[in-house]
Protein backbone atom coordinates (compact mmCIF):
# COMPACT_ATOMS: atom_id res chain seq x y z
CA UNK A 1 0.00 0.00 0.00
CA UNK A 2 0.67 3.55 -0.74
CA UNK A 3 2.33 5.33 2.39
CA UNK A 4 0.93 8.65 3.54
CA UNK A 5 0.34 10.82 5.90
CA UNK A 6 -2.95 11.45 6.36
CA UNK A 7 -4.08 14.99 7.95
CA UNK A 8 -7.07 16.12 9.65
CA UNK A 9 -9.08 18.89 7.97
CA UNK A 10 -8.91 20.67 10.68
CA UNK A 11 -5.78 19.74 12.14
CA UNK A 12 -4.76 23.63 12.98
CA UNK A 13 -2.68 26.38 11.08
CA UNK A 14 -3.84 29.69 9.90
CA UNK A 15 -6.68 29.79 7.36
CA UNK A 16 -4.21 31.14 4.95
CA UNK A 17 -2.14 28.18 5.05
CA UNK A 18 -4.77 25.52 5.72
CA UNK A 19 -8.60 26.30 6.34
CA UNK A 20 -11.15 24.62 7.07
CA UNK A 21 -13.45 25.43 3.93
CA UNK A 22 -15.99 22.55 4.28
CA UNK A 23 -18.46 24.92 6.75
CA UNK A 24 -18.84 27.05 3.56
CA UNK A 25 -20.95 23.97 2.37
CA UNK A 26 -22.63 22.79 5.70
CA UNK A 27 -21.94 19.20 7.53
CA UNK A 28 -20.45 17.01 4.52
CA UNK A 29 -23.01 14.44 5.21
CA UNK A 30 -26.28 16.91 5.23
CA UNK A 31 -25.14 18.32 2.03
CA UNK A 32 -24.20 15.32 0.47
CA UNK A 33 -25.79 12.41 1.72
CA UNK A 34 -24.09 9.86 -0.43
CA UNK A 35 -21.06 11.30 -0.03
CA UNK A 36 -18.21 9.36 2.16
CA UNK A 37 -18.17 10.54 6.27
CA UNK A 38 -14.85 10.25 6.25
CA UNK A 39 -13.09 14.31 6.26
CA UNK A 40 -9.59 13.59 5.99
CA UNK A 41 -7.30 15.22 3.41
CA UNK A 42 -4.71 13.30 2.19
CA UNK A 43 -2.50 15.41 -0.32
CA UNK A 44 -3.16 18.19 -2.71
CA UNK A 45 -4.64 17.12 -5.78
CA UNK A 46 -4.56 19.09 -9.32
CA UNK A 47 -6.35 17.93 -12.41
CA UNK A 48 -4.98 18.96 -15.63
CA UNK A 49 -7.51 19.04 -18.86
CA UNK A 50 -5.73 19.45 -22.05
CA UNK A 51 -8.40 20.54 -25.21
CA UNK A 52 -7.79 19.04 -28.43
CA UNK A 53 -4.36 17.01 -27.36
CA UNK A 54 -4.27 13.74 -29.08
CA UNK A 55 -2.78 10.38 -27.75
CA UNK A 56 -0.13 9.43 -30.35
CA UNK A 57 1.36 13.42 -30.82
CA UNK A 58 3.16 12.26 -27.10
CA UNK A 59 6.27 11.24 -27.50
CA UNK A 60 5.65 9.11 -24.03
CA UNK A 61 3.21 7.59 -25.90
CA UNK A 62 5.49 6.00 -28.92
CA UNK A 63 5.66 9.37 -31.13
CA UNK A 64 9.03 9.71 -32.34
CA UNK A 65 8.92 13.28 -33.75
CA UNK A 66 6.94 15.80 -31.86
CA UNK A 67 8.77 17.44 -29.24
CA UNK A 68 6.56 17.05 -25.89
CA UNK A 69 9.52 16.83 -23.50
CA UNK A 70 7.43 18.52 -20.54
CA UNK A 71 4.57 15.77 -21.36
CA UNK A 72 7.32 13.25 -21.46
CA UNK A 73 8.46 13.97 -17.99
CA UNK A 74 5.11 13.39 -16.26
CA UNK A 75 4.84 10.37 -18.10
CA UNK A 76 7.75 8.93 -16.95
CA UNK A 77 6.79 9.66 -13.17
CA UNK A 78 3.18 8.32 -13.88
CA UNK A 79 1.03 5.99 -14.89
CA UNK A 80 -0.21 6.38 -18.26
CA UNK A 81 -3.71 4.85 -19.70
CA UNK A 82 -3.72 3.28 -23.61
CA UNK A 83 -7.40 2.94 -23.54
CA UNK A 84 -8.60 6.16 -22.11
CA UNK A 85 -11.28 7.60 -24.31
CA UNK A 86 -13.72 10.52 -24.21
CA UNK A 87 -17.17 9.92 -23.73
CA UNK A 88 -19.56 12.65 -23.84
CA UNK A 89 -18.19 14.92 -26.79
CA UNK A 90 -16.94 17.74 -27.36
CA UNK A 91 -15.99 20.06 -24.73
CA UNK A 92 -18.78 20.85 -22.21
CA UNK A 93 -20.20 18.01 -22.63
CA UNK A 94 -16.98 16.18 -21.83
CA UNK A 95 -16.44 18.32 -19.41
CA UNK A 96 -19.82 17.81 -17.57
CA UNK A 97 -19.10 13.93 -17.72
CA UNK A 98 -16.03 14.77 -15.25
CA UNK A 99 -17.79 16.90 -13.08
CA UNK A 100 -20.78 14.54 -12.20
CA UNK A 101 -19.38 11.80 -12.98
CA UNK A 102 -22.16 10.41 -14.30
CA UNK A 103 -23.42 9.70 -17.65
CA UNK A 104 -26.26 11.62 -20.09
CA UNK A 105 -28.35 8.61 -21.14
CA UNK A 106 -25.95 7.57 -22.62
CA UNK A 107 -23.72 11.05 -23.28
CA UNK A 108 -24.86 14.60 -22.28
CA UNK A 109 -25.88 17.05 -24.65
CA UNK A 110 -23.88 20.72 -24.69
CA UNK A 111 -25.86 22.30 -22.05
CA UNK A 112 -24.58 24.71 -18.74
CA UNK A 113 -23.86 23.11 -15.41
CA UNK A 114 -27.08 22.52 -13.24
CA UNK A 115 -26.86 23.97 -10.07
CA UNK A 116 -28.73 20.49 -8.96
CA UNK A 117 -25.76 18.69 -10.25
CA UNK A 118 -23.59 16.87 -7.20
CA UNK A 119 -20.35 17.96 -8.69
CA UNK A 120 -16.93 16.86 -7.77
CA UNK A 121 -15.15 20.46 -6.52
CA UNK A 122 -18.73 20.08 -4.21
CA UNK A 123 -17.37 16.61 -2.87
CA UNK A 124 -14.16 18.05 -2.15
CA UNK A 125 -14.84 21.22 -0.72
CA UNK A 126 -17.11 19.71 2.04
CA UNK A 127 -14.91 17.96 2.97
CA UNK A 128 -12.35 20.44 3.71
CA UNK A 129 -10.37 20.85 0.00
CA UNK A 130 -10.10 24.54 -0.79
CA UNK A 131 -10.88 24.08 -4.65
CA UNK A 132 -10.28 26.71 -7.48
CA UNK A 133 -10.18 27.09 -10.98
CA UNK A 134 -7.94 28.35 -13.22
CA UNK A 135 -9.21 28.25 -17.46
CA UNK A 136 -8.61 30.10 -20.29
CA UNK A 137 -11.44 28.10 -21.84
CA UNK A 138 -14.02 30.61 -22.35
CA UNK A 139 -17.02 28.13 -22.68
CA UNK A 140 -16.87 26.96 -18.64
CA UNK A 141 -18.64 30.75 -17.92
CA UNK A 142 -19.34 32.79 -21.22
CA UNK A 143 -22.85 32.56 -21.99
CA UNK A 144 -23.55 30.98 -18.51
CA UNK A 145 -22.53 27.75 -19.11
CA UNK A 146 -22.06 27.71 -15.17
CA UNK A 147 -18.90 25.81 -14.19
CA UNK A 148 -17.24 28.19 -12.03
CA UNK A 149 -20.36 27.92 -9.13
CA UNK A 150 -18.58 24.58 -7.60
CA UNK A 151 -15.70 26.16 -6.67
CA UNK A 152 -14.65 28.07 -4.03
CA UNK A 153 -12.94 30.62 -5.93
CA UNK A 154 -11.92 30.69 -9.64
CA UNK A 155 -9.97 32.84 -12.32
CA UNK A 156 -10.49 33.55 -16.06
CA UNK A 157 -7.26 34.10 -18.30
CA UNK A 158 -8.52 35.81 -21.36
CA UNK A 159 -7.61 35.22 -25.14
CA UNK A 160 -9.11 32.24 -26.79
CA UNK A 161 -10.97 31.25 -29.46
CA UNK A 162 -14.59 32.72 -28.92
CA UNK A 163 -13.72 34.65 -26.15
CA UNK A 164 -15.04 38.28 -26.61
CA UNK A 165 -13.68 40.68 -24.40
CA UNK A 166 -13.97 44.00 -26.25
CA UNK A 167 -15.27 45.51 -29.78
CA UNK A 168 -13.16 46.95 -31.86
CA UNK A 169 -13.54 49.27 -35.17
CA UNK A 170 -10.78 47.81 -37.25
CA UNK A 171 -9.70 44.34 -38.16
CA UNK A 172 -6.15 43.85 -37.38
CA UNK A 173 -3.74 41.13 -38.09
CA UNK A 174 -1.81 39.30 -35.29
CA UNK A 175 2.18 40.52 -35.42
CA UNK A 176 2.88 36.33 -36.17
CA UNK A 177 0.52 36.91 -39.11
CA UNK A 178 1.22 37.94 -42.55
CA UNK A 179 -0.47 36.62 -46.13
CA UNK A 180 1.18 33.47 -47.64
CA UNK A 181 1.50 32.64 -51.16
CA UNK A 182 0.39 28.74 -50.43
CA UNK A 183 -3.03 30.31 -49.38
CA UNK A 184 -3.59 32.39 -52.51
CA UNK A 185 -6.68 29.82 -53.46
CA UNK A 186 -8.65 30.85 -50.46
CA UNK A 187 -9.82 34.76 -50.82
CA UNK A 188 -8.18 37.73 -49.08
CA UNK A 189 -9.97 38.91 -46.36
CA UNK A 190 -12.57 35.58 -45.73
CA UNK A 191 -10.31 34.68 -42.65
CA UNK A 192 -12.47 37.47 -40.88
CA UNK A 193 -15.20 35.15 -40.12
CA UNK A 194 -16.58 36.14 -35.97
CA UNK A 195 -14.42 33.42 -34.38
CA UNK A 196 -11.37 35.09 -36.02
CA UNK A 197 -11.89 38.80 -35.43
CA UNK A 198 -12.86 38.22 -31.77
CA UNK A 199 -9.75 36.26 -31.37
CA UNK A 200 -7.48 38.78 -32.53
CA UNK A 201 -8.82 41.67 -30.79
CA UNK A 202 -8.38 39.77 -27.55
CA UNK A 203 -4.98 39.35 -28.57
CA UNK A 204 -4.36 42.71 -29.52
CA UNK A 205 -1.15 44.25 -29.05
CA UNK A 206 0.54 40.51 -28.41
CA UNK A 207 4.16 40.63 -28.46
CA UNK A 208 6.37 37.96 -26.22
CA UNK A 209 5.39 34.91 -25.39
CA UNK A 210 4.32 35.54 -21.97
CA UNK A 211 1.27 37.35 -24.03
CA UNK A 212 0.12 34.23 -25.13
CA UNK A 213 -3.22 33.14 -23.20
CA UNK A 214 -1.92 29.31 -22.75
CA UNK A 215 2.11 31.26 -21.03
CA UNK A 216 -0.58 33.10 -19.26
CA UNK A 217 -2.70 30.77 -17.83
CA UNK A 218 0.24 28.49 -16.47
CA UNK A 219 2.52 31.28 -14.97
CA UNK A 220 -1.28 32.29 -13.38
CA UNK A 221 -1.13 28.69 -12.14
CA UNK A 222 2.08 28.61 -11.22
CA UNK A 223 1.54 31.44 -9.35
CA UNK A 224 -1.38 30.00 -7.04
CA UNK A 225 1.44 27.00 -6.40
CA UNK A 226 3.69 30.14 -5.14
CA UNK A 227 0.92 31.53 -2.71
CA UNK A 228 -0.16 28.20 -1.38
CA UNK A 229 2.92 26.35 -0.83
CA UNK A 230 2.25 25.36 2.82
CA UNK A 231 -1.21 24.32 1.77
CA UNK A 232 -2.02 20.60 2.14
CA UNK A 233 -5.40 20.57 1.26
CA UNK A 234 -6.51 22.39 -2.28
CA UNK A 235 -7.72 20.68 -5.86
CA UNK A 236 -6.34 22.81 -8.63
CA UNK A 237 -8.65 22.20 -11.63
CA UNK A 238 -6.58 24.10 -14.50
CA UNK A 239 -8.41 23.86 -18.08
CA UNK A 240 -5.85 24.59 -20.69
CA UNK A 241 -7.57 25.03 -24.46
CA UNK A 242 -4.90 24.97 -26.08
CA UNK A 243 -3.76 23.18 -28.66
CA UNK A 244 -7.63 23.74 -29.63
CA UNK A 245 -8.19 25.73 -32.71
CA UNK A 246 -6.92 28.53 -33.81
CA UNK A 247 -4.01 26.37 -34.37
CA UNK A 248 -1.68 29.57 -33.62
CA UNK A 249 1.68 29.63 -31.66
CA UNK A 250 5.05 31.83 -31.61
CA UNK A 251 7.32 31.58 -34.59
CA UNK A 252 9.55 29.71 -33.26
CA UNK A 253 7.67 26.58 -32.87
CA UNK A 254 6.25 26.84 -36.21
CA UNK A 255 9.78 26.81 -37.03
CA UNK A 256 10.60 23.65 -35.18
CA UNK A 257 8.23 21.85 -37.92
CA UNK A 258 8.31 23.55 -41.03
CA UNK A 259 11.39 23.96 -42.26
CA UNK A 260 10.70 25.00 -45.63
CA UNK A 261 13.60 27.55 -46.89
CA UNK A 262 12.65 31.42 -46.54
CA UNK A 263 9.95 30.80 -44.62
CA UNK A 264 10.03 32.91 -41.01
CA UNK A 265 7.47 30.77 -38.82
CA UNK A 266 4.50 32.97 -39.61
CA UNK A 267 0.96 32.41 -40.02
CA UNK A 268 -1.63 33.29 -42.57
CA UNK A 269 -4.76 33.97 -40.64
CA UNK A 270 -7.04 32.33 -44.01
CA UNK A 271 -5.92 28.58 -43.26
CA UNK A 272 -8.34 28.93 -40.01
CA UNK A 273 -11.24 29.11 -41.82
CA UNK A 274 -10.08 27.44 -44.78
CA UNK A 275 -7.93 24.64 -43.99
CA UNK A 276 -10.18 22.10 -45.15
CA UNK A 277 -10.87 24.02 -48.81
CA UNK A 278 -10.42 20.74 -51.67
CA UNK A 279 -8.38 23.81 -53.62
CA UNK A 280 -5.37 23.67 -51.03
CA UNK A 281 -2.20 22.53 -52.67
CA UNK A 282 -0.48 19.41 -50.93
CA UNK A 283 2.55 21.96 -49.36
CA UNK A 284 -0.28 24.27 -47.71
CA UNK A 285 -1.84 21.32 -46.38
CA UNK A 286 1.24 20.11 -44.64
CA UNK A 287 1.96 23.58 -43.48
CA UNK A 288 -1.45 23.41 -41.58
CA UNK A 289 -0.34 20.06 -40.13
CA UNK A 290 2.97 22.27 -38.52
CA UNK A 291 0.58 24.50 -37.19
CA UNK A 292 -1.13 21.74 -34.90
CA UNK A 293 1.66 20.29 -33.83
CA UNK A 294 3.64 23.39 -33.00
CA UNK A 295 0.61 24.70 -30.95
CA UNK A 296 1.08 21.32 -28.85
CA UNK A 297 4.53 21.68 -28.47
CA UNK A 298 3.83 25.16 -27.56
CA UNK A 299 1.63 23.97 -24.86
CA UNK A 300 4.37 21.54 -23.83
CA UNK A 301 6.58 24.40 -23.04
CA UNK A 302 3.93 26.11 -21.02
CA UNK A 303 3.06 23.13 -18.98
CA UNK A 304 6.60 23.10 -18.59
CA UNK A 305 6.56 25.90 -16.27
CA UNK A 306 3.83 24.74 -13.84
CA UNK A 307 5.76 21.42 -13.37
CA UNK A 308 8.99 22.86 -12.89
CA UNK A 309 7.42 25.55 -9.99
CA UNK A 310 5.68 22.28 -8.37
CA UNK A 311 9.05 20.87 -8.28
CA UNK A 312 10.67 24.16 -7.18
CA UNK A 313 7.97 24.67 -4.29
CA UNK A 314 8.12 21.58 -3.25
CA UNK A 315 5.02 20.59 -3.49
CA UNK A 316 5.23 17.83 -6.07
CA UNK A 317 5.77 15.87 -2.95
CA UNK A 318 2.61 16.48 -1.66
CA UNK A 319 0.44 16.76 -4.76
CA UNK A 320 -0.71 14.45 -7.21
CA UNK A 321 -1.63 15.73 -11.02
CA UNK A 322 -3.70 14.06 -12.76
CA UNK A 323 -3.63 15.56 -17.00
CA UNK A 324 -5.77 14.12 -19.05
CA UNK A 325 -6.94 15.44 -23.29
CA UNK A 326 -10.43 16.08 -23.36
CA UNK A 327 -11.05 14.77 -26.96
CA UNK A 328 -8.12 14.58 -30.12
CA UNK A 329 -8.55 15.93 -33.80
CA UNK A 330 -7.67 15.17 -36.97
CA UNK A 331 -4.46 16.95 -38.29
CA UNK A 332 -5.06 15.77 -42.10
CA UNK A 333 -5.86 12.32 -41.29
CA UNK A 334 -9.31 11.01 -42.65
CA UNK A 335 -9.27 14.15 -45.32
CA UNK A 336 -9.84 16.58 -43.14
CA UNK A 337 -8.92 19.24 -40.35
CA UNK A 338 -10.53 19.45 -36.72
CA UNK A 339 -12.88 17.14 -34.84
CA UNK A 340 -16.38 16.23 -36.10
CA UNK A 341 -19.13 13.27 -36.66
CA UNK A 342 -18.08 10.66 -36.87
CA UNK A 343 -15.90 10.60 -33.92
CA UNK A 344 -13.31 8.11 -34.51
CA UNK A 345 -9.94 7.40 -32.54
CA UNK A 346 -8.19 10.27 -33.65
CA UNK A 347 -10.64 12.46 -31.95
CA UNK A 348 -11.59 9.81 -29.17
CA UNK A 349 -8.62 8.30 -28.05
CA UNK A 350 -6.70 10.91 -25.44
CA UNK A 351 -3.64 10.73 -23.22
CA UNK A 352 -4.42 10.42 -19.80
CA UNK A 353 -0.94 10.32 -16.45
CA UNK A 354 -1.81 9.98 -13.19
CA UNK A 355 1.31 11.09 -10.97
CA UNK A 356 1.12 10.10 -7.66
CA UNK A 357 3.70 11.21 -4.85
CA UNK A 358 5.55 7.81 -3.53
CA UNK A 359 2.55 6.08 -6.22
CA UNK A 360 4.38 4.30 -8.82
CA UNK A 361 4.42 4.55 -12.22
CA UNK A 362 3.89 2.39 -15.56
CA UNK A 363 1.17 1.91 -18.01
CA UNK A 364 -1.98 0.15 -18.01
CA UNK A 365 -4.83 -1.07 -20.31
CA UNK A 366 -7.19 -0.56 -18.55
CA UNK A 367 -10.33 1.28 -20.04
CA UNK A 368 -10.76 4.73 -18.50
CA UNK A 369 -13.81 7.06 -19.22
CA UNK A 370 -14.01 10.36 -17.69
CA UNK A 371 -16.99 9.16 -15.24
CA UNK A 372 -13.81 7.50 -13.44
CA UNK A 373 -11.90 10.55 -12.75
CA UNK A 374 -14.50 11.52 -10.00
CA UNK A 375 -14.21 8.05 -7.87
CA UNK A 376 -10.06 8.46 -8.82
CA UNK A 377 -9.82 11.36 -7.06
CA UNK A 378 -12.33 11.19 -4.25
CA UNK A 379 -10.19 8.03 -3.79
CA UNK A 380 -6.88 10.54 -3.64
CA UNK A 381 -8.46 12.46 -0.93
CA UNK A 382 -9.60 9.32 1.41
CA UNK A 383 -13.46 9.14 0.21
CA UNK A 384 -15.34 7.18 -1.15
CA UNK A 385 -17.65 8.22 -4.35
CA UNK A 386 -21.69 7.42 -3.82
CA UNK A 387 -22.65 4.14 -4.36
CA UNK A 388 -24.47 5.21 -7.50
CA UNK A 389 -21.92 6.47 -9.65
CA UNK A 390 -20.41 4.28 -12.39
CA UNK A 391 -16.63 5.68 -11.25
CA UNK A 392 -13.54 3.33 -10.96
CA UNK A 393 -10.67 4.21 -8.79
CA UNK A 394 -8.01 4.44 -12.13
CA UNK A 395 -5.15 4.78 -9.91
CA UNK A 396 -5.42 1.52 -8.25
CA UNK A 397 -6.08 -0.53 -11.21
CA UNK A 398 -2.82 0.48 -12.73
CA UNK A 399 -1.12 0.57 -9.62
CA UNK A 400 -2.31 -3.52 -8.77
CA UNK A 401 -2.06 -4.19 -12.51
CA UNK A 402 -5.85 -5.14 -13.21
CA UNK A 403 -8.07 -4.28 -16.21
CA UNK A 404 -11.11 -2.57 -14.78
CA UNK A 405 -14.96 -3.43 -15.01
CA UNK A 406 -14.75 -2.04 -18.45
CA UNK A 407 -14.76 -3.79 -21.70
CA UNK A 408 -14.99 -1.38 -24.17
CA UNK A 409 -15.52 2.79 -24.14
CA UNK A 410 -17.94 4.44 -25.59
CA UNK A 411 -18.05 8.03 -26.98
CA UNK A 412 -20.65 10.19 -29.04
CA UNK A 413 -22.73 13.12 -28.70
CA UNK A 414 -26.35 13.63 -27.54
CA UNK A 415 -28.71 11.56 -28.87
CA UNK A 416 -30.63 14.53 -30.21
CA UNK A 417 -28.11 14.23 -32.74
CA UNK A 418 -28.62 11.31 -33.72
CA UNK A 419 -30.23 9.70 -36.83
CA UNK A 420 -31.49 7.27 -38.81
CA UNK A 421 -29.10 8.02 -41.73
CA UNK A 422 -25.72 7.79 -40.34
CA UNK A 423 -23.54 7.06 -37.87
CA UNK A 424 -25.19 7.53 -33.59
CA UNK A 425 -22.10 6.88 -31.57
CA UNK A 426 -18.22 5.01 -31.78
CA UNK A 427 -17.52 1.84 -29.52
CA UNK A 428 -13.42 0.79 -28.64
CA UNK A 429 -12.24 -2.31 -27.79
CA UNK A 430 -8.60 -3.55 -27.34
CA UNK A 431 -8.09 -3.80 -31.04
CA UNK A 432 -11.27 -2.58 -32.66
CA UNK A 433 -13.37 0.91 -33.37
CA UNK A 434 -16.93 0.52 -34.62
CA UNK A 435 -18.52 3.32 -35.62
CA UNK A 436 -22.36 2.15 -34.45
CA UNK A 437 -25.19 2.52 -37.08
CA UNK A 438 -28.76 1.49 -35.90
CA UNK A 439 -27.98 -1.26 -38.70
CA UNK A 440 -25.42 -3.61 -37.57
CA UNK A 441 -24.23 -3.95 -41.36
CA UNK A 442 -24.54 -0.28 -42.24
CA UNK A 443 -21.60 -0.12 -39.32
CA UNK A 444 -17.88 0.91 -39.95
CA UNK A 445 -15.38 -0.82 -38.50
CA UNK A 446 -11.87 0.35 -37.61
CA UNK A 447 -8.83 -1.37 -37.14
CA UNK A 448 -7.57 0.61 -34.46
CA UNK A 449 -3.77 2.91 -34.81
CA UNK A 450 -4.85 2.44 -38.61
CA UNK A 451 -7.23 4.03 -41.06
CA UNK A 452 -8.67 0.72 -42.71
CA UNK A 453 -11.61 0.06 -42.85
CA UNK A 454 -12.57 -3.76 -42.78
CA UNK A 455 -16.15 -4.25 -41.97
CA UNK A 456 -16.68 -6.47 -44.99
CA UNK A 457 -14.22 -9.31 -44.15
CA UNK A 458 -14.91 -8.96 -40.01
CA UNK A 459 -19.15 -9.21 -40.42
CA UNK A 460 -18.83 -11.40 -36.98
CA UNK A 461 -17.00 -8.49 -35.08
CA UNK A 462 -19.59 -5.92 -36.65
CA UNK A 463 -22.19 -8.36 -34.78
CA UNK A 464 -20.91 -8.73 -31.29
CA UNK A 465 -19.13 -4.90 -30.84
CA UNK A 466 -22.42 -3.60 -32.30
CA UNK A 467 -24.57 -5.99 -29.79
CA UNK A 468 -22.20 -4.70 -26.62
CA UNK A 469 -22.41 -1.41 -27.93
CA UNK A 470 -26.13 -1.12 -28.11
CA UNK A 471 -26.36 -3.03 -24.63
CA UNK A 472 -24.08 -0.40 -22.64
CA UNK A 473 -25.94 2.45 -24.25
CA UNK A 474 -29.08 0.83 -22.33
CA UNK A 475 -27.33 0.13 -19.37
CA UNK A 476 -26.29 3.83 -19.19
CA UNK A 477 -29.46 5.31 -19.20
CA UNK A 478 -30.35 5.72 -23.06
CA UNK A 479 -34.36 6.90 -23.47
CA UNK A 480 -36.77 3.46 -23.75
CA UNK A 481 -38.34 4.48 -26.84
CA UNK A 482 -35.27 5.23 -28.51
CA UNK A 483 -33.47 1.83 -27.19
CA UNK A 484 -36.79 0.32 -28.47
CA UNK A 485 -35.55 1.72 -31.82
CA UNK A 486 -32.06 0.68 -31.47
CA UNK A 487 -33.08 -2.77 -30.76
CA UNK A 488 -35.24 -2.91 -33.78
CA UNK A 489 -32.43 -1.79 -36.21
CA UNK A 490 -33.48 1.50 -37.05
CA UNK A 491 -36.81 0.46 -38.28
CA UNK A 492 -39.48 3.28 -37.78
CA UNK A 493 -39.03 6.66 -37.50
CA UNK A 494 -36.20 7.81 -34.82
CA UNK A 495 -37.99 9.36 -31.48
CA UNK A 496 -36.93 12.88 -30.98
CA UNK A 497 -33.85 12.86 -28.62
CA UNK A 498 -33.24 14.56 -25.59
CA UNK A 499 -33.22 18.69 -26.04
CA UNK A 500 -32.31 21.66 -23.37
CA UNK A 501 -34.09 23.11 -22.17
CA UNK A 502 -38.01 22.26 -22.81
CA UNK A 503 -38.84 25.70 -23.95
CA UNK A 504 -37.16 28.29 -25.83
CA UNK A 505 -33.90 26.72 -27.39
CA UNK A 506 -31.17 26.97 -25.94
CA UNK A 507 -27.83 27.12 -28.30
CA UNK A 508 -24.25 27.62 -27.22
CA UNK A 509 -23.99 31.75 -26.96
CA UNK A 510 -21.04 32.01 -29.55
CA UNK A 511 -23.65 30.36 -32.44
CA UNK A 512 -26.24 32.76 -31.12
CA UNK A 513 -23.42 36.13 -31.07
CA UNK A 514 -21.97 35.47 -34.13
CA UNK A 515 -25.15 35.30 -36.54
CA UNK A 516 -24.98 37.75 -38.62
CA UNK A 517 -22.04 39.32 -38.02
Amino acid sequence: MLERQRMPAQSGGSLANRGNFGENYGDANNAFPHSSSKREIIMNIALLIIDTLRYDYIGANGNDWMQTPNLDRLASESWCFDNAFAASFPTIPYRRDVMTGRYGGPFHVWQPLSHDDYTLPWALGGSGYATQLIHDTPHLVNGGHNFDWPFHAWTFVRGAEVDRPTIVGDNEPLSNWSYDPLFDCLEEGAEWAPQTVSYAAANKGREKDEDWNCARLFLTASDFLKQNVNRENFFLWVDCFDPHEPWDSPREFMLKYDQTEGYEGTIDPRQFIGRNNPNLPEAARERVKATYSAKLTWMDHCLGKFLDTLNETGLAEKTAVILVGDHGTNNGHWGKFGKGSPIRGDEAHIPLFIRIPGGGSGRSSAFAQPQDYFATILGLAGQTPPSELDSQNLFELARNGEPGRRQLALSGSGSNHWNSEGFLFTAFDEEWTLLVHAKPEDSELIRRGTQECVESENSDVVERLHSAAIDEVERRGTDPLVMSWLRNRGEGPRPRGYKWPDKGGYCPYFQRLYKGE
